[in-house]
């Protein structure tokens, strides 16, 4: 099956241009050669940084061997593959406000079977209400947020609410709250009882499975920081895990060993988490208190 995102795309066929060439036994300096390109197109074409077109795929795949008519099904995919990479996208004209890392995010969310994410600070995007988000993203940003970008980046948020959440088919959806994010009034006593009052509404979605660690459990991995795992149903296109910093920056990790190490203690702290019933009542519970 095709994916929807360039992201995607460009992960799966970097992965395969790069299988193919070491499989023909040529070094990238070889390949370059051949071409006369410079070694640095090279190089982020197979790291995913840039898109590659179909004329550049052509050009590999026939000094792979893989233009030979030996498997034509297979080079017409990649070169679909290369052709799908380079497609426009909704977040395309968020360019300007989204960094390269966040728009590589956002495809690879779009595509995902399954989410899951822990929290330390603060709501995840997707379940956040347009008051939190309008307190929250000039928080967040070092150095002032001029009006027009902050509204740009509520609209990326909310689209990506109505595409990944409001779908026929969303994915399945389990993230893990660290109590200190029930307990910060972000944008007042009123917004945040809206914002609770609203995790306690998902909480009912049928793709969304939302957990609280409480206090007590005492230290976790979590601590470290926010991070995501993305799966997806095609075997051929691997987990990714992004680690998110203070800033909201995102750095990805698809080292398979690293993404299981953070799969598994995800797993630990859903173990320790207040869930269903529990979470929506301790939900509940807060909109009384700070009312």
């Amino acid at each position: 099956m095709q994916p929807n995102s360039p992201a995607t795309t460009r992960r799966r066929l970097r992965a395969e241009l790069r299988r193919l060439r070491e499989a023909a036994r040529l070094s990238q300096t070889e390949v370059v050669g051949k071409l006369d390109w410079s070694q640095s197109k090279l190089i982020r074409i197979e790291n995913g940084s840039v898109g590659i077109s179909v004329t550049d795929a052509r050009a590999l795949l026939n000094i792979y061997g893989a233009g030979d008519g030996v498997d034509v099904a297979a080079v017409n995919d990649l070169i679909e593959l290369a052709r799908s990479s380079r497609v426009r996208t909704w977040w395309s004209r968020y360019r300007e406000v989204l960094s390269p890392q966040h728009q590589e995010y956002i495809g690879f969310e779009a595509d995902a079977a399954r989410l899951r994410q822990f929290h330390p600070t603060v709501v995840p995007g997707l379940l956040q209400t347009e008051a939190y988000m309008r307190a929250i993203l000039p928080a967040l940003t070092l150095g002032p947020l001029p009006q027009s970008t902050c509204d740009s980046l509520v609209e990326v948020r909310l689209r990506r609410q109505a595409e990944v959440l409001g779908g026929a088919a969303p994915p399945e959806f389990t993230v893990l709250l660290d109590e200190a994010v029930l307990r910060r009034p972000v944008g007042g006593i009123p917004a945040m009882r809206e914002q609770l009052a609203h995790l306690a509404t998902m909480c009912r979605h049928e793709a969304v499975s939302l957990g609280i660690l409480p206090f007590a459990a005492g230290a976790h991995l979590g601590m470290a920081g926010a991070f995501h795992i993305m799966e997806f149903d095609e075997a051929v296109d691997e987990s990714v895990l992004y680690l998110e910093s203070a800033q909201g920056d995102m750095a990805l990790r698809d080292h398979p060993e690293i993404v299981a190490q953070y799969g598994a203690g995800f797993d630990l702290l859903l173990g320790r988490s207040l869930r269903g019933d529990a979470a929506v009542d301790y939900l509940d519970l807060l909109v009384v208190e700070l009312a």
